[in-house]
This record gives C-alpha cells, sequence and structure tokens, in this order.
C-alpha cells in the first residue's frame, strides 16, 4: 500500500512540472497582434498597384476632299516672234464721211500726208516721217506682251485698216506701252506712259495736216495747249462715245536717220511708251545688237515714198503702224 501511495505522489509530481513546461513554452512563443489565430497569419504580400495604361484616344484621319485630276493635253509652244492676239471686242468698223486736206485732196481709207522727207546723194532714204489715216474696227484698246530687249513690255494699239493700193489690211495701231507683262489698262500709274497726246476736231474746221506737225514740233511748253495731253482710261472711253462716222490719223517717224538710232535704243531700254512705238521699226539680234531698220519699216517706206505694194508675208501677219500723235476728225 505504502508502494502505491507513493508512486502516486510521483505522477502528480511529473504531471505539475509537465505543466509548468508547457506554460514556460507557450511564455517564450512569438506574440501575433491582432485576432487570435490558431496559426500564424502569413505576413501580407506585395501585391502590385495596377497602373493606368495610357491609351491614345483615336484620332480622326484627315480625308483630303477629292480633287480634279487634270487631263493633259498638248501645250502650244511659243513662238519665236510674238503675236498680236485681240481682246474680244465687238467689231464696229467706221463709216467715212466727206472731208478734204486743205480743201483739196480727199481724206479716205488710203490718205496719207509725208510731213519729212530726206534722201541721199545716191537716192536712199535718210528719213521720213508721215501723216497716214486708218479705218477703226472697233471701238476698243488692245494690249499684247511683247519682249523688248530683254524686257516684257505691254503694248497697247487700236484694231485699224489701211487701203495699200486698194488692198485693206489690217494694221496694229500702237498707241503706249507699260513695263512688264499683261498690264491692264486700270492698272497704268499716271507716268508718261499712259498719256497719248491728241488732236481733235470738226469736220467743218479745215484739216490741214502739215499746220499740225507745226504745232507738234514747237517747244513742248507751246506744243501742250495745242494738243491733249490724255491717259489712255480717259482714252478708252472716249473711244466708245466716238459716232460711226469718225476718221483716225497717227503720226510717226518711219525710217529715222542712222546717227539717231543709239539714242532710240537708249529710249527703248528705259522708256515703256518708245519701246513700244520704236520695235516695229528696228530689228535685233538674239543678243540685242541692233542690226537695222527693220522689214516693217522698209515695207512702208517703200509704199509712202514709191507706192510700192506691201509683201505678201506682211500683209497676211498684218501691218504695224504707231502714233507719235493722233488726230481724230469727226463729222
Amino acid at each position: 500500500m505504502t508502494v502505491h501511495r507513493s508512486g502516486f505522489k510521483l505522477h502528480r509530481t511529473s504531471l505539475a512540472l509537465l505543466l509548468v513546461f508547457l506554460l514556460v513554452s507557450a511564455g517564450c512563443q512569438p506574440r501575433y497582434e491582432g485576432r487570435p489565430t490558431a496559426r500564424p497569419t502569413p505576413l501580407p504580400t506585395n501585391t502590385a498597384t495596377p497602373t493606368s495604361t495610357y491609351t491614345p484616344s483615336p484620332v480622326p484621319t484627315v480625308t483630303s476632299s477629292p480633287t480634279n485630276t487634270l487631263t493633259p493635253s498638248p501645250t502650244p509652244l511659243p513662238s519665236a516672234t510674238p503675236t498680236f492676239t485681240p481682246t474680244p471686242i465687238p467689231p464696229r468698223a467706221a463709216t467715212l464721211f466727206p472731208l478734204t486736206a486743205g480743201g483739196a485732196r480727199t481724206v479716205d481709207w488710203s490718205y496719207f500726208y509725208i510731213s519729212r522727207k530726206e534722201t541721199r546723194d545716191d537716192g536712199s532714204l535718210l528719213s521720213l516721217s508721215a501723216t497716214v489715216a486708218f479705218q477703226l474696227l472697233d471701238r476698243g484698246i488692245h494690249h499684247e506682251t511683247l519682249r523688248v530687249l530683254d524686257q516684257d513690255v505691254t503694248v497697247y494699239y487700236l484694231r485699224v485698216s489701211h487701203t495699200f493700193n486698194q488692198v485693206p489690211i489690217e494694221t496694229r495701231l500702237v498707241l503706249t506701252g507699260y513695263f512688264g507683262r499683261d498690264v491692264p489698262i486700270s492698272a497704268l500709274p499716271a507716268d508718261g506712259s499712259a498719256y497719248i497726246s491728241l488732236r481733235s476736231q470738226n469736220s467743218d474746221a479745215v484739216f490741214e495736216p502739215w499746220r499740225i506737225h507745226q504745232d507738234w514740233q514747237l517747244p513742248y511748253e507751246q506744243r501742250i495747249e495745242l494738243f491733249d495731253q490724255m491717259l489712255l482710261s480717259d482714252f478708252e472711253r472716249l473711244m466708245a462715245d466716238l459716232p460711226d462716222e469718225v476718221i483716225v490719223l497717227a503720226h510717226h517717224p518711219v525710217i529715222l536717220p542712222p546717227d539717231t538710232w543709239t539714242q532710240a535704243v537708249l529710249d527703248m531700254s528705259r522708256l515703256s511708251a518708245q519701246a513700244a512705238r520704236l520695235q516695229p521699226f528696228f530689228e535685233f539680234d538674239a543678243f540685242n545688237i541692233l542690226l537695222g531698220q527693220s522689214d516693217m519699216a522698209r515695207a512702208w517706206a517703200d509704199y509712202l515714198s514709191e507706192n510700192e505694194p506691201i509683201p505678201e508675208e506682211l500683209e497676211e501677219d498684218g501691218m504695224t503702224f504707231s502714233a507719235e500723235y493722233l488726230i481724230i476728225i469727226v463729222p
């Protein structure tokens, strides 16, 4: 019996020690915060925060407007010699009325008056100037761009006709010119190139072209009192108001003395009006070296001084004359 009690005590003692050991062991375990759990809650892992990815908004595409597809067409090659192309102006031919020069010679579409004629010892012409009568074919001012001494010159002219030995030939009557390409009359500045000199009168006044030419040779201060200096734009309006019966005459040198050629070329290079008026009467080579007076000048000289017919090629292309000054006569 003694043995059994003693054994019991030992068992209880062992149990107590075991309990103390468990408590001590429990006190050494790590302490976890938060809601108690049967086992430690695993530490939170770093979870990648989703980032916004930039996606560009679709940009509306530019849709080009439909364009007309040009169909290539052959372009005419420019001719070596510029040709005049009349501006579309309704035709309105002038009609004649009775008129005489100095009460003697009838003035019609074949009339001309030689105001100056000088010959050399061999009989060749040294100089020749004339006043020539023309029939208006319409009532407008035409223009065309020509290349004169490496400069573009807009040339303003009238469509007229003169009867050469009973053959009417259309003629370009040059009034003036302006440096530049296709310059409209409305854009001309009020300088010397925009003016023309004009004498106008009624048919009941005595018509004496030789006296008019004498007035033209007066000093400028006296001459301006006897001729109207008219802007080309004003003359354009005057043309539209002219009656059906009207005779236009123009004066200009045809053959110039050789000792004046250098000055003439200089004037052509600096003064657009002179470039326009003189270019029909002079010929230059490809390097702008003066060759002499042109076939046009010689044709006019032969006709005015010798009554020679106009060469066929010039007759087909049309003649050209210039107006140093104009004379307009109405009934």
